[in-house]
């Protein structure tokens, strides 16, 4: 039999990026231990990976913001370096990573942190409705100071001369504070005004800075005003995400061989996992950064609204990416049995993993990134009303059998619990008892959790089951 190193990357001696990346978060209520980090580090080796990124806004225990951490189980500067020197024995570069600009919800919420807001007294978000606080930072000089001051802190515990700092989603640019400049100049060139600050504040830091491309984007003939200096990341989750056209756009305006691209695991706001959008959103990224001269592939791994998918839901995204990453054909029928040999898992466990994550595709999504069963297992009573008319009784029976169909025997219990969550979910929809409690799944989500991650956050998550 062919060596496992084979049997995921076949013949290829040159990856098609040079940069191949996992962004995984740390904010959205979980962070890992540092066994599983350590852990995760070992394999993101095996695995050919040569970039690890912690996807921070509010999880590093800066010294002067206790406030904002207290409750987060934060990384500390000793447990950062000591990730770096793992990281660098194994060939991997630890990146630093802190959100700069939208996203910063949990700094702006509290009072001493107010006057940096956009909008400081809640905005109306365009998706969630009214938000009682604040998400975006307003484009000053005095909030890049105040960046430039969680930089200075950050950057020394580092290896990396590079620091992404975000920039994604600013929701409220516009609506508070900026509302009269954003109106004179554009909202985008209030916003690259801003962001060429804190490129400036990381310049000076003495690192390059990588940043989410999503709103420069929107306005393509402004990227050609990005400094030469500096890595956009073009972030993209579905199926059918612009790759093509913004692939292109970035290469052409001079940033061939720099720009990376950023598909996604699929397996946040979901249980188990959408393996079946993540295969095809990799292959998209992979196919369209390599034909536009990407540098870098990112796969990054969200949390969003809890962060309530299996630990183990990011296995098989991971081995896709890393196949990618080398222009190796990514496993299909094999899928199931790398799983379990690159994971150390007992044989089957795979194949769970990998028939979960093709539950939720069977099923229509309330809205994108979010899995109808997810939804389900939380809403009240109205909104399952809304879910359930989005379908019909025969599509849920399908996805029970296929469910049912999962063979448990030796079965982790991260899994199991996810097939529980899900069969909770069909359940509640068809208006049946559910099997589980959700006073046990709660229980059991709890236990789970603690297998890997640190307890601050845990609460948050815990609340959404109420």
């Amino acid at each position: 039999m062919d060596s496992l190193e084979q049997q995921l990357f076949g013949d290829r001696t040159e990856p098609l990026f040079k940069r191949r990346g996992l962004m995984l978060d740390i904010s959205r209520n979980r962070v890992p231990d540092m066994e599983c980090l350590m852990r995760l580090i070992d394999i993101l080796a095996l695995l050919r990976f040569n970039e690890l990124q912690l996807y921070t806004e509010h999880s590093f225990a800066y010294s002067q913001h206790p406030e904002i951490w207290q409750d987060a189980s934060p990384m500390t500067p000793d447990e950062i370096r000591e990730l770096d020197r793992h990281c660098h024995k194994r060939r991997i570069e630890l990146v630093p990573n802190q959100n700069s600009f939208g996203h910063m919800e949990r700094w702006l919420k509290h009072e001493a942190y107010q006057d940096l807001a956009e909008c400081p007294n809640g905005f109306e978000h365009p998706i969630a409705g009214w938000r009682d606080t604040g998400t975006t930072l307003y484009p000053s000089t005095e909030s890049a100071e105040f960046v430039a001051s969680l930089y200075k802190e950050l950057l020394p515990n580092f290896r990396s001369k590079m620091l992404h700092i975000g920039g994604d989603e600013p929701w409220e640019l516009g609506q508070g504070r900026s509302r009269a400049r954003v109106h004179e100049e554009g909202k985008h060139r209030v916003y690259l005004d801003f962001l060429n600050k804190l490129f400036a504040k990381a310049g000076e830091c003495g690192v390059t800075p990588q940043f989410w491309g999503d709103i420069i984007l929107e306005k393509p003939e402004l990227v050609r005003e990005l400094p030469s200096e500096v890595i956009p990341v073009i972030w993209g989750y579905d199926a059918d995400s612009p790759y093509p056209e913004q692939c292109a756009t970035v290469s052409q305006a001079g940033f061939a061989n720099r720009y990376y691209v950023a598909p996604g695991a699929g397996n946040w706001n979901s249980f188990g996992g959408r393996l079946d959008i993540a295969r095809t959103n990799i292959a998209l990224a992979a196919e369209e950064g390599h034909r536009h001269q990407a540098a870098g592939l990112l796969l990054t791994a969200w949390g969003d609204n809890g962060h309530h998918q299996a630990w183990q839901s990011l296995f098989p995204p991971l081995i896709l990416a890393a196949q990618a990453s080398w222009g190796s054909p990514m496993a299909t029928n094999g899928l199931p049995r790398l799983v379990d040999q690159v994971f150390e898992m007992e044989p089957g466990n795979g194949a769970a993993l990998c028939q979960l994550g093709e539950i939720d595709t069977l099923l229509p999504q309330p809205m994108p990134h979010i899995s109808f069963l997810h939804s389900a297992v939380f809403a009240d009573a109205k909104e399952l009303e809304k879910l359930r008319a989005s379908t019909n009784r025969d599509v849920l029976l399908h996805a029970q059998a296929q469910l049912n169909s999962i063979t448990t025997d030796g079965t982790e219990s991260g899994i199991q619990l996810a097939i529980d969550l899900n069969q909770h979910a069909i359940e509640r929809s068809l208006g049946v008892q559910p099997s589980h409690a959700i006073d046990e799944l709660r229980d059991r989500f709890s236990t789970e959790w603690l297998r890997q991650s640190r307890p601050g956050g845990l609460a948050d998550s815990l609340a959404r089951f109420t």
